[in-house]
């Protein structure tokens, strides 16, 4: 049910199965801390990042006594629990977990190890969200290295590892260097899937990404388009990746003025995330402000207050308070206090 993105129904089979293992082996066993890893697992896709975050402590106090303080068990539940607090924008607590979760897999199986890779790819995630964007290509870099020696040149991890990169040379503006990274990516998941795969749709989005910052406007629309039809043969016309395409498309119309394309785009993609992930997700959030800057830009400020009290709303019951978050309340202060100027 994972695989298919039907979290409702596993939710339900993996509660039970958690009821049964409690009862049968008691709260301090490996089943029931990896139960819980589970279920913290599909509560964090959902947004509900407070309670996923519960699942994934209980889950590492369970493994810490069962397996002992270094373990891959250990290693595995720090790094959920650092994509949770990533979630939810508290990088400096995210990173400590993530560095932990690295020496946890050093200690176990030396340097270069797959578990390592994975581990200083998403610190090389959080890096970028702290500003820190050199050291974030230096990390990823490093990871990159490591993969394709345990992994081979063709592995999936591999061309994930040069999505990331090709994104992170983007938002430095090192657009022939993103190229780079993200043709040999797409090359790579072609060659290793004989299908289309999802994961060529996120190369074709990021290259599409690439070809706007470069002005090439008809190339990215064409990227988009491409993008799209892979995610509507592989998961679907209302999945959260067709939702984050609409999203991109959105973007590039409002910055050529096109405002009421690029409202119709955003009112699209935020009916599409809402179905896919739930109201609570901080890409509905996320969504909801980018809209509401449009509805600015258009001369509708009435509407984008209406937006941005309902991502305000959205962070403060996922207790979210920095990134775009503080952008929500900053704006909507703004826009509410020129409505009260005389």
């Amino acid at each position: 049910y994972m695989d298919q993105d039907r979290l409702a129904e596993a939710t339900e089979w993996l509660q039970e199965a958690l009821r049964i293992f409690r009862l049968e082996y008691g709260e301090y066993d490996g089943t029931v801390g990896a139960t819980l890893g589970n279920l913290g697992e599909i509560c964090r896709l959902q947004g509900k990042l407070e309670e996923a975050l519960t699942h994934h402590k209980k889950a590492l106090r369970i493994h810490r006594r069962v397996h002992g303080s270094e373990s891959k068990a250990v290693g595995s539940a720090l790094s959920s629990v650092a994509s949770c607090l990533f979630n939810q924008g508290l990088y400096d607590r995210a990173m400590e977990k993530h560095e932990e979760a690295c020496e946890c897999f050093r200690n176990l199986f030396g340097e270069e190890n797959e578990d390592v890779a994975a581990v200083m790819g998403n610190m090389a995630s959080v890096l970028e969200k702290m500003g820190k964007d050199d050291e974030a290509i230096e990390v990823g870099e490093k990871a990159l290295a490591i993969q394709r020696k345990c992994l081979g040149p063709d592995h999936d991890s591999v061309a994930i590892s040069l999505l990331n990169l090709g994104d992170s040379y983007r938002q430095q503006g090192f657009l022939d260097k993103a190229l780079v990274k993200l043709e040999e990516g797409i090359g790579i998941v072609r060659r290793a899937h004989a299908e289309r795969h999802s994961l060529e749709g996120r190369f074709l989005e990021s290259l599409g990404n690439v070809y706007y910052n470069q002005d090439k406007l008809d190339e990215g629309l064409a990227m988009y388009k491409k993008a799209i039809r892979i995610y509507n043969k592989t998961v679907g016309p209302e999945s959260a990746e067709v939702g984050r395409v609409l999203c991109s498309v959105a973007i590039e119309l409002q910055r050529q003025d096109k405002f009421d394309e690029a409202l119709a785009k955003y009112s699209e993609a935020l009916a599409i995330h809402r179905g896919a992930l739930g109201n609570e997700h901080d890409e509905v959030a996320l969504l909801l402000y980018n809209t509401a800057v449009c509805k600015e830009q258009a001369g509708d400020p009435e509407g984008a207050k209406v937006c941005l009290r309902d991502a305000r709303d959205t962070f403060k019951r996922r207790g979210v308070a920095v990134g775009v978050a503080k952008k929500v309340t900053a704006m909507l202060a703004r826009l509410e206090a020129a409505a009260a100027a005389p």
